[in-house]
Parts: structure tokens; C-alpha cells; sequence
């Protein structure tokens, strides 16, 4: 498998590190991801806070299982750079990408400080559709089924 020239440029300046794929961990994170998304579609949309959490920690798996496709770990980058990075591979319109970015600061740059900030159900259906839209292309890239 040869990696997309972005994730080498980022191996070079040492915000990812190469690393060898551990066994199972692609089926492990496409696996929680399913869950996370199972659990953010059970509830109630009234529950919009822990829909957009589920949603959220799902995407963030199915990201972690397509760095675990392509060898590589965040090193220096962060939670941030490697869901931007990884959230262009799938195909995510810029809307999309936006809101990826935007739940991103709300779920960890402003949680740990502050309260979490109040989520819309628009924002909770939308969090839980983007994973629900992506969990297949993630799972086809990584010939994962």
C-alpha cells in the first residue's frame, strides 16, 4: 500500500510517524465506529447532545482505522490535523469538512475548559449523518467489510 504524498509530507515533518499496522486494529475502529453509530441512531433526537457526542467518537474511529490503513499515528499534530488530514481523503464536500472542523473545536477544544457548548438537533442529525455517510467509504478504502 503506498500512501498519499499528503501523509508522507506530514511523516516529514514529523507531525505523523510511520508505524507498522497492528493486527486487527482497522476491524477493531471500523467496528466501534458502527457501534458509536448505532447507539447516536437508537436515541431519542431530543438526547441532541449525546447523539452529536456518539456521532462524533464514531467519526473519530472511523479516522483513526483509515491513519491505521495508511501506517500512521499523530505525533505532533494532534486530534486536529489528522482529522482534517483524514477527513479530505473520503470525499467530504467543503460543507461537510467545515462542520467536521467546527464539531472538532466544540468537542475538544472548548470541552475541556467549559462546559459543553448547547447542540442543536439540526447539528446532532448532521454529525450522526456524516458518520453514517463516510463509514462505508472508510470501510471500502481499507477493503474492510
Amino acid at each position: 500500500m503506498q500512501r498519499p504524498i499528503e501523509y508522507e509530507n506530514l511523516i516529514k515533518t514529523q507531525a505523523l510517524e510511520a508505524v507498522a499496522a497492528t493486527p486487527g486494529a482497522i476491524a477493531g475502529f471500523l467496528a466501534n465506529a458502527e457501534d458509536y453509530k448505532s447507539g447516536a441512531h437508537m436515541l431519542d433526537a431530543s438526547m441532541k447532545m449525546q447523539v452529536f457526542t456518539l456521532a462524533y467518537e464514531g467519526y473519530f474511529q472511523l479516522v483513526q482505522a483509515v491513519l491505521e490503513f495508511y501506517g500512521v499515528r499523530a505525533k505532533d499534530a494532534g486530534r486536529n490535523l489528522v482529522i482534517q488530514r483524514v477527513s479530505s481523503s473520503p470525499g467530504l464536500d467543503a460543507n461537510e469538512f467545515s462542520f467536521i472542523t467546527t464539531a472538532h473545536k466544540r468537542r475538544n477544544g472548548m470541552s475541556y475548559s467549559t462546559p459543553f457548548p448547547p447542540v442543536t438537533r439540526a447539528e446532532a442529525a448532521t454529525m450522526r449523518d456524516i458518520l453514517s455517510k463516510y463509514l462505508p467509504a472508510a470501510r471500502a478504502l481499507t477493503q474492510t467489510h
